[in-house]
This record gives C-alpha cells, sequence and structure tokens, in this order.
C-alpha cells in the first residue's frame, strides 16, 4: 500500500514538472520587431537611471564628506564654493 502510494507522488510531480516545462517553453506569439526595441530602450532608460542615482549617492557623499573639518582643526575651514 505504501509503495503504491510512492509511486502515484512520484507519477505526479513527473507530470506537473512535464506541463510545466512545455507551458512555459512556448510563447504565445512573437514579438515584433518594434516591441524588442521598445523593451530594450526601457531596459536602457531604466539602466541610465540607475547609474546616474548611484553617481549623484556617491558624489553627495565625496562633498558632504570633504566639508566637514578634520579632526584637530579648529571650525574655520575654506568651503568648496566661495560666495
Amino acid at each position: 500500500m505504501s509503495s503504491l502510494r510512492h509511486v502515484e507522488t512520484l507519477v505526479l510531480i513527473l507530470l506537473l514538472f512535464l506541463t510545466n516545462l512545455y507551458t512555459e517553453a512556448k510563447p504565445i506569439r512573437k514579438r515584433t520587431i518594434s516591441e524588442v526595441q521598445l523593451m530594450h530602450n526601457v531596459r536602457e532608460h531604466k539602466q541610465v537611471g540607475d547609474r546616474q542615482d548611484w553617481l549623484q549617492g556617491k558624489l553627495k557623499d565625496i562633498i558632504v564628506a570633504s566639508v566637514k573639518p578634520q579632526q584637530g582643526q579648529s571650525g574655520n575651514f575654506k568651503t568648496l564654493f566661495p560666495i
């Protein structure tokens, strides 16, 4: 009885795996060239935005760190952009 149950479970898992394999492998329809180009442009635009955000964060850290007075110095220091 127990052996039959294991076989049923194995067959069910195998059936689910094969069903999943074949349904995900076939797209509903092929994308047109314009759709592919649009997806590429959107991804590239997102990557450029992410790079700019990262760079702005790094520059902000550098500017803030360079404006703070060094240890052992008084509060008198030159600013980066004198008025």
